[in-house]
């Protein structure tokens, strides 16, 4: 029966506890969606029903809600790496728990996986959260010691490092994070267990695989090796990073330089046109002569990198005389475009559901991307140069995904032998060996 009125029913009681978890939820789908710096809290209120107000006895701050996501999402992935390495010394059973975890976390928690891959490395850099460098420190060190004990055990091959042969299936494996779901094709073991395959074993059948050209690139990418980390002109002060800018860069250059750097280090939302004008030290009132907007700036940059990736996809084609060249290139020419581009692959990473970006000009460019590389696997597959049973579309998917998330975080390694060590890892695999 209802309550007195007769016409008014009574309100369910929600526990402040249960509350509390519905309005992390809805800011994690926003933030996910339109990026932390894009949500203001009166969408986060207005998503969980909610005065703007209320909302605060339950959050002191947006950033406490970006917090305890993070947490969150952090102790769960610990929690079970910790586990898994726990249950083997099989450094190869180990690699899978670590890439099943990963997996499993990115299927469970999709928006939060979203929201710890687009904000972590930006945020680490920022004073308030400076424990995410420890959290991330934390998660790479087990993947590096995997690694590492996998080559003390003749597993794995001794000449590339652990730390970057760990850094690129980690990176590669986390940045699925932006497509991978439940309820797709693989499962994370079915998914686990390609993923292996692919790093471990490697995409080409080893008889099958001889390249004129890692003969010459291998060998100072591996002496290189030693210098393998972090670039810290990657992350140094804006500023630092603008001094880069070529002398003579007329104001278009300097402008579309600076609106990068910021998009990418405190996301397109937040960064305002007095910024980028500021950063360029170019006037403010010549910004929309040079660039006509923010928006139009951020949907050149996108569709920029595209389309010179494609360009650069169709110089290969001609020089490649069968698919395990033409595979090569690809790779080689990711890495090349990329080292030119690498602010527009993060912004890509970060804004790609932001509502300024030209999704049906984007989705259109990357489909093209996608089948090039696809295709070209598949010839592989028919010419029986690679292996038999590869699926070439997430195939494809999980190598772009690993060069195109890691391939400019080195130091000490130029852009050619950065490209080498990802045709050996991709094409050759990081080569387990049982005796």
């Amino acid at each position: 029966m209802n309550s007195e009125g007769g016409g008014r029913r009574r309100q369910q009681y929600v526990r402040p506890a249960d509350r509390r978890s519905q309005i992390l939820g809805h800011a994690c789908v926003l933030f996910a969606r339109q990026g932390y710096g894009g949500t203001t809290v009166r969408q986060i209120a207005d998503a969980a029903q909610l005065l703007s107000g209320s909302l605060y006895h339950h959050f002191p701050s947006k950033e406490a809600m970006l917090l305890e996501i993070m947490e969150e999402f952090f102790a769960e992935t610990l929690a079970r790496h910790r586990a898994s390495l726990a249950g083997t010394r099989d450094p190869v059973v180990a690699l899978r728990g670590l890439i099943r975890n990963s997996l499993t976390v990115i299927a469970e928690n999709p928006d939060a996986s979203l929201v710890v891959v687009g904000e972590c490395r930006r945020l680490a850099q920022t004073e308030r959260f400076r424990w995410l460098a420890e959290q991330t420190a934390q998660t790479s060190a087990m993947w590096q010691g995997v690694m590492a004990d996998g080559v003390r055990a003749g597993v794995l091959r001794p000449d590339l490092r652990p730390e970057t042969t760990a850094r690129l299936v980690q990176t590669g494996v986390w940045a699925m994070a932006q497509w991978y779901r439940s309820g797709g094709r693989y499962d994370p073991d079915e998914a686990a267990d390609v993923l292996v395959d692919l790093f471990v074993r490697g995409i080409a059948r080893p008889e099958a695989y001889r390249s004129r050209s890692l003969g010459e690139i291998l060998g100072p990418a591996r002496a290189a090796g030693a210098a393998v980390g972090v670039d810290p002109g990657r992350y140094g002060t804006l500023a630092a990073r603008m001094a880069l800018v070529p002398d003579g860069a007329d104001a278009r250059m300097r402008i579309g330089y600076a609106a990068g750097l910021l998009f990418a280090q405190q996301g397109y939302a937040v960064t305002t046109v007095r910024q980028i004008a500021e950063l360029a030290d170019v006037p403010l009132g010549s910004l929309a002569h040079h660039i006509g907007s923010k928006e139009r700036l951020l949907a050149e940059m996108l569709t920029g990198f595209f389309q010179e990736l494609l360009t650069a996809f169709d110089k290969d084609a001609v020089a490649a005389p069968g698919p395990l060249e033409r595979v090569e290139g690809l790779i080689a020419s990711t890495v090349e475009v990329l080292a030119g581009h690498g602010v527009a692959a993060v912004i890509l990473l970060n804004e790609r559901s932001a509502e300024d970006v030209p999704r049906a000009e984007l989705n259109s460019l990357l489909g093209s991307v996608e089948g090039i590389w696809t295709r070209a696997i598949a010839d592989g597959i028919g010419a029986g140069r690679f292996r038999a049973d590869l699926d070439p579309a997430f195939v494809q998917r999980v190598v772009r995904t690993a060069i195109s998330t890691s391939s400019g975080g080195f130091r000490g390694i130029g852009v050619r032998d950065v490209a080498g060590l990802y045709q050996e890892i991709a094409l050759a695999g990081i080569g387990a060996r049982r005796s």
